[in-house]
C-alpha cells in the first residue's frame, strides 16, 4: 500500500515535489495536491502520511516528525509573501488570504512586536482588489502575491522584515510526518532525493509555470534561485525556534513542542533539540 502524501501546488513548493509528479519518483505515492492550509489538515485528521505543512502548523498537531535538511525558506526578500496596500499606522484590519497559516501568525507577530498593532484580521479569499475594498491591507501568499504587478502598491516582503528583524531565516514551510511513518522504505532519503532532483529542475519548472501564470520564465527562474531558500540549516531551526517562542508569546500557539526528527536523522541524530 502506497504512503499517501499531500503538498502545494504552489510554484515555490514545486522543486521540492517535482519529482513526485513529473520525475523518477512519479507512482511512489499517493499524492494529493492542495493549498497549504488543507495540507496541514490533511495530515491532522490522517488522510496523509507526510505533508508540506505550514511550519507553524507543527507546533498545532501533536506527534510529528520534521523531514531533516528541506524546507521552504527565505533568507532575505521572498516575493511571494506580502502585506499589499498598507500604512503601517493606519492599518486597522487585514484581509488574510485563507490559504495561509505561517504567514498569518508571522504578520501578527510583526505587527504586534514592532508597531503595537493588534487590527482584525479577516479571512478572504485571494481577491485583491475585493480585499482592499473590505479591509485596510490584504495579506497574499503564493502565486497570488507572487503575479502582483510592480510598482501598482505599496508592499512589505514579510519574509524580508523578519530577517531584518532578527537577523535569521524564515522557514514558511516544511516537511511532517508521523512517527515511525519515516522508517518506511527510508523516507527521510527518499524526500531529500527528491529535493535535490527538483533543484535541478528549477528552469523547467519555471517555463511550465510561466503558462500557468503567465509571467515570464526568466522572472520565475529568477525567483526560484534568488528568493526561495529549501534548506533546513542550524541557522533555520533558530529562526523556527525563535518564531514559535514568538507566537508562543502572542497566544498564538500553545507552549512550544521542541523539533523532533525521524531516529537517526536531524541534528544529533533525532535528539529533540531544545
Amino acid at each position: 500500500m502506497k504512503l499517501r502524501i499531500s503538498f502545494s501546488g504552489y510554484l515555490n513548493s514545486a522543486p521540492l515535489v517535482w519529482s513526485f509528479l513529473h520525475g523518477p519518483l512519479r507512482d511512489r505515492f499517493e499524492v494529493t495536491e492542495s493549498s497549504p492550509a488543507l495540507c496541514a489538515d490533511y495530515l491532522a485528521r490522517g488522510q496523509a502520511d507526510i505533508a508540506l505543512i505550514p511550519s507553524i502548523e507543527y507546533q498545532r498537531i501533536p506527534d510529528l516528525e520534521i523531514i531533516p535538511d528541506v524546507a521552504v525558506a527565505a533568507r532575505g526578500p521572498v516575493r511571494s509573501v506580502l502585506l499589499v496596500g498598507h500604512r503601517e499606522s493606519e492599518i486597522r484590519s487585514v484581509a488574510v488570504d485563507t490559504n495561509s497559516r505561517t504567514s498569518v501568525v508571522l504578520l501578527r507577530v510583526w505587527l504586534r512586536s514592532l508597531l503595537n498593532l493588534a487590527p482584525e484580521f479577516v479571512p478572504h479569499v485571494p481577491d485583491l482588489p475585493q480585499m482592499l475594498e473590505r479591509c485596510d491591507a490584504a495579506l497574499l501568499i503564493g502565486d497570488s502575491a507572487l503575479c502582483l504587478p510592480a510598482g501598482r502598491y505599496e508592499v512589505l516582503d514579510l519574509a524580508e522584515a523578519w530577517v531584518q528583524w532578527q537577523e535569521k531565516p524564515f522557514v514558511f514551510a516544511l516537511w511532517a510526518c508521523r512517527p515511525r511513518i519515516a522508517e518506511t522504505d527510508s523516507l527521510v532519503s527518499v524526500i531529500q532525493e527528491a529535493k535535490a532532483w527538483g533543484l535541478g529542475m528549477r528552469r523547467e519548472i519555471a517555463e511550465n509555470y510561466s503558462r500557468r501564470l503567465k509571467m515570464p520564465a526568466a522572472e520565475l527562474e529568477d525567483y526560484l534561485f534568488r528568493n526561495v531558500d529549501y534548506d533546513l540549516s542550524d541557522g533555520h531551526l533558530e529562526g523556527l525556534r525563535q518564531f514559535y517562542r514568538l507566537a508562543g508569546e502572542e497566544g498564538l500557539v500553545s507552549l512550544a513542542q521542541p523539533l523532533r526528527f525521524p531516529r537517526g536523522s536531524g541534528p544529533d541524530a533525532g535528539c529533540a533539540p531544545s
